[in-house]
């Protein structure tokens, strides 16, 4: 199993409500697919090492501490450790060592065991394996760690009601990055500053053409856990992994659709409620803006444009006129032409099917024969300095000015 974009991205949006201004560097090493490890440090009797790592912000381990393990695999490791050591089978201490070797990755979530049921720090892995010398325990990795919660945590719920076991070095699979934003949320010494909330980014998932498929089947629970009050509050159990997933309150769903599209009048009632609709119309100001809108000297799109959506709203209604972005490619008289010809024309026979009457009314008789046929005019210059597929285009919005 896969996280899906959506989860990785609910998260990602998700880890901003850890994050303050003195550990927002490591927060962001946590990423959707960080793994989790439950880490034990030093003897059960004693905090030398313990110490030694919290404060020097490393995990450590001290078996084969003459060799240094960077290039090792798996089966040198096994082979190295020979009839064992005081950590158990080579088997089990080969794997313990090459987790920390090969298998951690920056931004993993580190929870150092307490007891059966409870960890007593929790860090995030801010570098690769090295061997350091200055130590007794000399394998290393370099750990930044969340200093300010109230330890020991409880994670026993977290990790579906199983006890930790006193292994060196194991995945806890049970858990995911959102257990560990619930933990530290849950276990911080003091409340958030409110200048610190202010930090938290928004993150986004735009969804073009939303319309276009059956909304109500592919958002399914999620039409509950989108609501503004349910967010980060109300979990829904996903049916595969067995987790609880809930969406954070900074992540917004932006879903677009084009007004003239029939589908539109099929979206569920329940959608409608939750989302906000907002128009976004056809602006020629945008093309002015983009500083391409006098094509060869003579057409203005801008004018042009304006000049064809009113036409369209007299013979058909405000739902079906052209959007500023055919207009916002174009750079000369070719490619403008085929716009024309290949985009537009097209567009509009669909609009005002088998109705040239009202197809000429907006864009001029020119352009279409006597019996609906379009008619290719030349781009070649004539005596006044524009050719005959200008002159039209400009008559559209002219006649509209003048008259």
């Amino acid at each position: 199993m896969e996280n899906g974009l959506f989860k990785e991205l609910c998260i990602n949006a998700e880890k901003e409500f850890i994050k303050n201004l003195s550990n927002q560097s490591y927060v962001d090493m946590i990423h959707a697919d960080s793994s989790i490890w439950k880490v034990s440090l030093g003897e059960r009797k004693s905090d030398e090492i313990y110490d030694e790592c919290i404060e020097g912000n490393d995990i450590a381990i001290g078996w084969l501490s003459k060799q240094d393990l960077s290039e090792s695999t798996y089966d040198d490791i096994l082979e190295m450790l020979g009839e064992g050591t005081s950590g158990g089978s080579p088997t089990q201490s080969a794997s313990v060592l090459n987790i920390l070797v090969n298998e951690m990755s920056t931004g993993d979530i580190v929870m150092i065991y307490d007891r059966p049921q409870t960890v007593r720090m929790i860090g995030v892995v801010e570098s690769d394996y090295r061997y350091d010398t200055k130590y007794s325990y000399r394998h290393r990795r370099s750990i930044k760690w969340f200093k300010d919660l109230t330890y020991p945590i409880n994670i026993y719920k977290y990790n579906k009601n199983v006890r930790l076991t006193l292994k060196a070095i194991y995945k806890l699979s049970r858990l995911n990055v959102s257990d560990v934003v619930d933990i530290v949320v849950k276990n911080r010494k003091t409340e958030q500053r409110l200048e610190d909330k202010q930090q938290i980014k928004p993150y986004y998932l735009v969804i073009d053409e939303i319309n276009r498929g059956n909304i109500a089947k592919i958002f399914g629970e999620l039409i509950t856990l989108i609501e503004q009050d349910k967010r980060g509050r109300v979990k829904s159990l996903l049916p595969y992994s067995k987790k609880y997933f809930s969406i954070p309150s900074n992540l917004f769903v932006i879903g677009t659709m084009n007004t003239a599209d029939r589908s539109i009048a099929a979206i569920d009632t329940a959608l409608r409620r939750r989302f906000t609709f907002v128009e976004i119309e056809p602006d020629s100001k945008i093309i002015t803006q983009a500083g391409n809108s006098i094509v060869n000297d003579n057409i203005d799109l801008a004018k042009l444009l304006d000049a064809l959506n009113k036409k369209i709203m007299e013979k058909y209604d405000r739902d079906h006129r052209i959007g500023h972005a055919y207009f916002m490619e174009i750079d000369s008289l070719k490619n403008l032409y085929q716009t024309w010809y290949y985009k537009l024309l097209p567009l509009l026979g669909e609009y005002f099917y088998n109705d040239i009457d009202s197809i000429t009314a907006v864009v001029g008789k020119a352009f279409y024969g006597e019996h609906g046929n379009v008619k290719q005019l030349s781009l070649k210059k004539k005596d006044s300095g524009k050719s005959e597929f200008e002159e039209k285009l400009i008559e559209i919005y002219k006649v509209r000015e003048n008259g």
